[in-house]
């Protein structure tokens, strides 16, 4: 368990050397570009409805308890606990498992209802590092795959060819010297590629000491919009039927390794209400419902969807020098798409708690040491990571305290 403690972070946009907030925000992130609408594609495998946690009543406060495979829990402590943050006044909260198919505790807070479709921010990153283990898993790509050649303009001199997927979804690629200062990924009338490309040849840090890949640990958006252009470039797979024939963009690729085998049906890397950009902002630009994001959660803590959840989940900034990191999130680490959890760094070798947190204070995280997910759906107009981060930590004592103590159904 994580030892619980008070976290300071840094207002949302905020830039400090040493430290950024989750948000890479401004307009952009509900920037919308013009183009073909995503088009979901056949999935590669499918996760049979029998086995997604079903939509419980919210608890009432005249009913604490749930009965689930077998056993009841009692929530009365984690209740109380979110009802008395006034921080967070609307939201809704789903605690569940990977074998289970209701939510061992789904309770609304104020109004904020199982499917409203809300901006993520950051809790959008583990949607790119799934989709990049989920295409290794089909072999198309691997994570030691260098950018050249799918991105034909990547250099061949220097350490920036060294880049690999795994450094560009680790924050420690390289090039996120100054993470919340402007980006291509605010530039929706570009495409992906020309996005990357731009990444490419001005955003590496060059003069900073230590700049090669895997030597430095920078928190920012650049990476991933690199890897997505990578896993966009690197699928060749061709549409049956389609005429002229045409490589699938990363919202089709996204569609299919993700949110179709789940059933995700109302989570897209753009506001719902526009077009699908062709350059999306990777890092920080999706949209989805509490009971949406729940499904990727228990897929992921079932370890089934995503198989090698060791590479997906285990520390990959360890003793390197923190160039931009949140300031809450000083003593975590980073893997593919998440942090590591842990209040020191040797402890994070060992930590079983994987997060990603939002400006808005959207938090979804798993547990694979308890064995359960959970979930923070809200949206927080200033100081969301904080206050969402916060509660997160007060939750999961709470949460282990109740599956602890759970017991036989009569």
């Amino acid at each position: 368990m994580v030892e619980r403690k008070t976290w300071a972070w840094l207002a949302a946009g905020a830039v400090v050397v040493g430290a950024g907030a989750f948000a890479q925000s401004g307009a952009g992130d509900r920037g919308r570009g013009d183009a073909r609408p995503m088009v979901q594609l056949p999935p590669a495998a499918v996760v049979p409805a029998s086995s997604a946690a079903s939509a419980p009543t919210a608890l009432s406060p005249a009913s604490l308890t749930t009965t689930v495979g077998g056993y009841t829990y009692d929530w009365t402590a984690l209740q109380a606990a979110i009802d008395a943050d006034a921080e967070v006044a609307n939201g809704y909260f789903i605690v569940g498992n990977a074998t289970d198919p209701d939510y061992l505790f789904a309770y609304e807070k104020g109004s904020f209802g199982i499917d409203r479709v809300t901006p993520l921010a950051s809790a959008t990153k583990w949607f790119a590092g799934t989709l990049a283990m989920r295409m290794a898993q089909a072999g198309i790509v691997t994570l030691d795959d260098p950018m050249r050649p799918p991105l034909a303009f990547w250099t061949t001199t220097g350490t920036k060819k060294d880049v690999k997927l795994k450094h560009a979804l680790s924050m420690t690629s390289g090039f996120n010297g100054s993470p919340l200062v402007g980006g291509c990924q605010l530039t929706p009338a570009l495409i992906l590629y020309n996005c990357a490309k731009n990444i490419h040849d001005l955003r590496y840090d060059i003069l900073r000491p230590g700049n090669a890949p895997g030597a430095q640990y920078s928190y920012g958006p650049h990476g991933m919009q690199v890897a997505a252009a990578y896993l966009e470039a690197k699928d060749v797979s061709i549409q049956p039927g389609t005429t002229p024939a045409r490589q699938r963009t990363f919202h089709e690729l996204f569609a299919q390794h993700v949110t179709t085998p789940l059933g995700m049906t109302s989570t897209t890397w753009y506001d719902p209400a526009g077009s699908a950009p062709t350059n999306p902002w990777v890092a920080g630009g999706a949209y989805s419902t509490p009971r949406d994001y729940a499904k990727l959660l228990r897929a992921l803590l079932g370890g089934a969807f995503v198989t090698d959840m060791t590479a997906f989940t285990q520390p990959r900034t360890t003793g390197l020098p923190r160039v931009f990191v949140p300031s809450g999130a000083s003593n975590w680490e980073y893997a593919l798409g998440s942090f590591v959890e842990c209040d020191t760094p040797s402890a994070c070798a060992t930590s079983m708690i994987n997060s990603a947190p939002g400006a808005y204070g959207w938090t979804g995280w798993i547990d694979r040491g308890t064995g359960y997910y959970g979930l923070i759906a809200t949206e927080i107009s200033s100081g969301g990571d904080r206050k969402g981060t916060e509660l997160e930590q007060e939750m999961q004592g709470l949460i282990e305290a109740a599956i602890a103590s759970r017991v036989p159904a009569p």
